[in-house]
């Protein structure tokens, strides 16, 4: 309403303006600076328009500004992305092989929710696939740490092992992968490729180091 009220006086002002183009027989000061010509009715005098000067006399000066300073249209501002957005975001990507994408979707989340699991998880693999290998053992080693059973710790357990193994830490390697099946095993899931990946990679770091006691997946038993 205010903006229809604003318009109208705006299109009043210029029809006065259009009033005052051309001369006529006095002249009178509204304010300083401003002046308009009047004809013996008591019209200013104009070649489209013609005008009472007693409604002249009424019009504010500050209109004008008052119309055209309206300021600039202000933007709708978008939401910000919560931690489920970038938890989303980033699985999303892994699995379009988008890696790096994939790990600073992972990093926002992990600074919304700095005990995810999921989100320090899926930080690993990302880290994994870039093959920055010591960065994907912490992300892997917080993710064991924040875990609360052994469904969402066993995958973690994996992930670490398959990381030291690269980094020749057989050691360790071992050990990550050993309780990689222990966690496997008291989740009760069943993840067939997954865990005859783990044995396939104890049993190589049993033949790297000589170990005498080689594991093999063909004694695992799916539950």
């Amino acid at each position: 309403m205010q903006h229809k009220l604003h318009f109208s006086r705006f299109i009043l002002l210029l029809c006065i303006i259009a009033g005052m183009i051309t001369s006529a027989h006095s002249v009178q000061a509204l304010s300083p600076g401003f002046t308009y010509y009047e004809d013996d009715d008591g019209y200013t005098q104009g070649s489209l328009f013609r005008t009472p000067t007693w409604l002249l006399s009424q019009i504010d000066q500050n209109i004008m500004s008052t119309v055209l300073d309206q300021g600039p249209v202000p933007t709708p501002t978008e939401e910000p992305l919560t931690y489920d957005d970038y938890l989303a975001e980033g699985y999303a990507a892994l699995e379009g092989g988008n890696f790096r994408t994939a790990y600073n979707a992972f990093k926002k989340a992990i600074e919304l929710e700095g005990t995810s699991v999921d989100a320090w998880y899926g930080a690993g693999i990302a880290l994994e696939n870039q093959k920055r290998y010591l960065s994907a053992v912490d992300a892997y080693s917080n993710a064991i740490s924040y875990a609360h059973n052994a469904t969402s710790r066993w995958a973690s357990y994996a992930g670490k092992g398959r990381i030291l193994y690269h980094l020749n830490q057989y050691s360790d390697a071992e050990t990550a992968l050993i309780s990689a099946i222990t966690q496997y095993e008291m989740a009760g899931i069943s993840y067939p490729d997954e865990i005859e990946e783990i044995y396939r990679l104890i049993d190589e770091i049993s033949e790297k180091t000589g170990s005498s006691e080689v594991l093999s997946s063909s004694a695992y038993t799916s539950p």
